[in-house]
């Protein structure tokens, strides 16, 4: 016996996943009293799988694909586990969320991917959030900036690398749904996720976990981690500990100044992502209500700024509170590690 509906919530990354997946996990004796079954290794995914399955040679994954043979460790994957499990044999519903499924889309992925979950359910659907170029690019930055990686260029077609594979191997539905707070129910993507893909449930039993302390980082940080990557600060300190210190200082100092791009960068950014942005609104009748199709030129690019090596360039910074902000950081950092653990708390 198969469920009526798999959904599959892909993520993306930065458009409020682990906050929809942490009501999930948290709810699944609520959602399970009304017939709705969320495995939760799915979404932590120790395996590490690709879209839930296990990565085998060229080979085993066109046997598999074209219906001759069993990829050797095949019975282990996620979604034979769903589809053996008796909760899905007595569910009608099974939501699978994983924030990592949209970037692991790939032409090669997307065949492997359709066969596997064909056994789980009557219908299936895909469904992802969507942020606009510029919001998306920031909130990727501060990611980055904060893990201590190396910073690269956008991709000008971001979206369509993923979801078109999807759309050409895809017997399912695909949702793509914008992260935008003037447009999610009552600006939640919980609230927005269970009012369209989960009417029967009644939010306001859901149980949700306390938000992780993952506030934005000031520009006056992101300045100081873009000058540390770029060999501009004190190179005798531990970079590990220079970034968590920036980091910690800078939800202590006040008037922090927010992300926000500037004029000439947010019209790169859109412009950049010209070939996105039209392949959305005539595929998939996207359309980024923030934007005016109408300006965006493809050709009109500031490469400066899509390549920019200092955070000015493209957000205002204040360079007092940064100034303030590298003092306080370079003295902590310089302590040793266990008095930087106790001052932890100040």
């Amino acid at each position: 016996m198969t469920a009526k509906k798999l959904l599959i919530h892909i993520g993306h990354r930065n458009a409020g996943a682990e906050v929809l997946q942490n009501t999930l996990l948290a709810s699944q004796e609520v959602l399970s009293d009304q017939d709705i079954y969320v495995p939760a290794y799915a979404t932590d995914n120790h395996e590490k799988f690709t879209l839930g399955y296990r990565q085998h040679d060229e080979q085993d994954t066109d046997d598999f694909v074209n219906g001759n043979a069993s990829p050797t460790g095949a019975e282990h994957d996620h979604w034979s586990r769903i589809a053996d499990s008796k909760e899905t044999q007595n569910c009608e519903i099974v939501v699978v969320s994983n924030k990592s499924y949209l970037r692991h889309l790939s032409a090669k992925t997307v065949s492997r991917f359709e066969q596997a979950t064909n056994c789980i359910a009557e219908k299936k659907e895909v469904i992802a959030y969507l942020r606009p170029p510029g919001a998306h690019f920031l909130s990727l930055t501060q990611q980055k900036l904060s893990q201590g990686k190396e910073l690269s260029p956008p991709s000008r077609t971001r979206v369509k690398e993923r979801i078109r594979p999807l759309s050409e191997a895809w017997s399912g539905k695909i949702t793509l749904q914008l992260f935008d707070e003037q447009i999610l129910a009552n600006g939640d993507i919980v609230e927005d996720f269970f009012a369209r893909h989960l009417p029967m449930v009644d939010t306001q039993q859901l149980r949700r976990p306390k938000a992780s302390d993952n506030a934005p980082i000031s520009t006056e940080a992101m300045a100081l981690l873009i000058d540390r990557m770029h060999g501009r600060l004190d190179d005798t300190i531990d970079p590990a500990s220079m970034i968590r210190q920036i980091i910690r200082v800078d939800r202590k100092i006040p008037e922090p100044t927010l992300p926000v791009l500037r004029p000439a960068a947010e019209r790169t950014l859109n412009n950049w992502a010209a070939p996105d942005l039209a392949w959305l609104r005539g595929r998939h009748d996207v359309r980024f209500p923030q934007l005016d199709y109408k300006d965006i030129d493809c050709d009109d690019v500031d490469l400066s700024l899509i390549h920019f090596i200092d955070i000015s360039q493209i957000c205002e910074v204040n360079e007092d509170r940064k100034e303030a902000l590298y003092q306080k950081a370079l003295t902590r950092a310089k302590l040793p590690k266990i008095a930087q653990h106790l001052l932890a708390n100040w």
